[in-house]
């Protein structure tokens, strides 16, 4: 839960990544901001495959990294989801991780369609997923990256926002980038002020919900009685949300 930015594209040219790397290190130097290069990621265990370039942004202790890592034709990659590609061990524990969460989800989907709903506040909701993903999955998930800005603030999320168009206009024309927020494209700081705030709200009413509903526990509860017990405990809660 929470508001971040994904972004995925490619550069204009492949071999403007050493002039890349160092223009990021020199904007993040400014800003105050650590960053490291494939290099120094690759040293300190941070980054474990190979054939990658690129620099990572450290813009707040509270949001997550900002990556532009690049494959040889000058892709945009997750290096965690392009570790997995040629990592089979991995990749396989991975697999069966994401399957036993689906069945999870799944079982909890039935039991929720199965109960009329009550209150109008917010609820914990199960999504349909599907069975374990295969190859074509990692694949597609190494060419998305994303920073979730939530809990650095305002300020920090436009400075990222910043960066990226930076990075659109002056190397990667066709990089899409996608705001929770909707500031990347509009440019609304009050909106955003707004959002950050009302998901920080609605975080601290499901984690209170939680407390509460593990402390009503007489005893051993089922996935599906808690999961119940939350949504009764946050449609009680839904007037703290205005």
């Amino acid at each position: 839960m929470g508001i971040s930015i994904a972004y995925t594209g490619k550069l204009r040219d492949p071999t403007a990544v050493p002039e890349l790397v160092a223009d990021l290190a020199a904007k993040a130097a400014a800003a105050g901001w650590p960053s490291k290069t494939m290099k120094e990621l690759i040293e300190g265990r941070r980054v474990t495959c190979s054939g990658l370039e690129g620099i990572t942004l450290y813009p707040h202790r509270e949001c997550e990294p900002l990556h532009f890592h690049f494959d040889g034709e000058g892709t945009f990659i997750n290096h965690t989801y392009h570790a997995l590609l040629s990592d089979t061990k991995m990749a396989d524990m991975m697999r069966q991780a994401l399957a036993e969460s689906a069945a999870i989800t799944r079982n909890l989907t039935r039991a929720s369609q199965e109960k009329p709903e009550r209150g109008g506040g917010p609820r914990v909701s199960v999504p349909n997923l599907p069975e374990a993903p295969g190859v074509e999955f990692f694949k597609q998930g190494s060419r998305y990256n994303w920073t979730k800005t939530q809990f650095a603030g305002p300020k920090v999320h436009v400075a990222v926002c910043a960066i990226l168009r930076y990075v659109k206009q002056r190397y990667a024309p066709d990089l899409e980038v996608k705001d929770d927020s909707g500031y990347f494209v509009d440019g609304d700081y009050e909106k955003l002020e707004g959002q950050l705030a009302y998901v920080e709200r609605l975080t601290s009413l499901a984690s209170q919900a939680i407390e509460a509903a593990a402390a009503a526990s007489k005893g051993p509860m089922t996935l599906d009685a808690f999961v119940d017990r939350i949504n009764e405990e946050l449609a009680e809660a839904k007037d703290k949300l205005h």
